[in-house]
């Protein structure tokens, strides 16, 4: 049996217990103590010392669905379950509630407080909330992401609804597990559980929610992104050594390898890649290409109509998380 580990993290009533209790195969473990005089009127009750639940995703794999308190008075709990519970978790997932004065805030402040544990992880960003305030809607969070210098992937999910929490829960493992068939996880979820009954607390005026930003962000210091290039990000990305941005024409625009064998081998699969659309049309696009061996480190292009990507990345870096990683890049990157 596979186990993995996934954490989910964001403010005070962003979904982060709603979003475990509509995918958990047991009844969820959540310990709940009062919130701070600043939160009373949005929530009765917070998590202290964290959400979890179970996903049995097939019979031969298993997710374990860890939540953390959402008040910074409990950060202790942060470093605690970081450090211990989900240090070999596969992904951190911040939640990001829609309906804050300025979401981006809250997305600056986590990811500060998580920026060494992401080092080793895959961050996604699920927007909830969005039912309640359309706007910032999916294509500003990539272009203020962007200019933040966050390259990762965005979803827009109702936590109440397990068929659109799973698809955070497939962005991360489905390509990691290869035996879970998704539409019939999918289909059981949504056929042997309704949705979930949020706390209709959380709902709050516009005043209370600044209140509550500004108590929960005065202790910290929020340290602002750099916008930042393609190459830079890829460089900031997990086990990347070495990248090579080619445009339209597929002549090279940026690199930063060193090595001129490893140039010239990436320009060379990227035009291969092209031959190989041509010569084994049955096969359709092809729009990545990767060579890996025990000894050196892995080559691997990613390819798209208005440019490609190369990467040298260390051989221990798995090649689903280095395609993982180049699709966010060039997803940013093209916007």
């Amino acid at each position: 049996m596979a186990d993995y580990k996934i954490l989910f993290t964001g403010s005070v009533c962003s979904g982060k217990t709603t979003a475990i209790r509509s995918l958990s195969d047991i009844e969820t473990i959540d310990t709940d103590a009062s919130v701070s005089d600043s939160a009373i009127r949005r929530k009765q009750k917070t998590t202290i010392a964290m959400d979890y639940g179970v996903l049995e995703m097939s019979d031969s794999a298993r997710l374990h669905l860890y939540g953390t308190p959402g008040q910074e008075r409990f950060r202790f709990m942060w470093q605690l379950m970081m450090s211990d519970l989900v240090h070999d978790a596969k992904a951190l997932v911040l939640l990001v509630d829609n309906t804050r004065n300025d979401p981006f805030k809250d997305i600056k402040f986590y990811l500060d407080e998580f920026r060494d544990y992401l080092v080793q992880r895959q961050l996604i960003i699920a927007v909830t909330h969005s039912d309640q305030q359309a706007h910032p809607d999916h294509a500003y969070y990539m272009n203020e992401l962007k200019n933040m210098g966050i390259f990762t992937t965005v979803l827009f999910i109702d936590a109440r609804y397990p068929d659109s929490v799973l698809e955070v829960i497939k962005a991360v493992l489905a390509e990691r597990e290869p035996s879970v068939d998704w539409d019939e996880l999918g289909k059981r979820l949504m056929e042997h559980r309704p949705p979930v009954i949020e706390d209709q607390s959380c709902e709050a005026s516009e005043s209370e929610q600044q209140e509550q930003i500004e108590q929960e962000k005065k202790p910290a210091e929020i340290k602002l992104f750099n916008a930042v290039s393609l190459m830079d990000a890829a460089m900031n990305t997990r086990g990347i050594t070495g990248a090579m941005h080619l445009g339209a024409d597929r002549k090279v625009l940026e690199t930063n390898i060193s090595s001129m064998q490893n140039q010239a081998m990436l320009k060379s699969m990227v035009n291969l890649v092209s031959a190989l659309e041509q010569k084994v049309a049955f096969l359709g696009h092809i729009d990545n290409l990767v060579l890996c061996g025990p000894e050196h480190e892995t080559l691997s292009v990613f390819v798209e109509e208005r440019q490609a990507l190369g990467l040298c990345s260390e051989k221990e870096l798995s090649l689903s998380v280095v395609k993982q990683q180049a699709m966010d890049l060039l997803q940013w990157s093209g916007e």
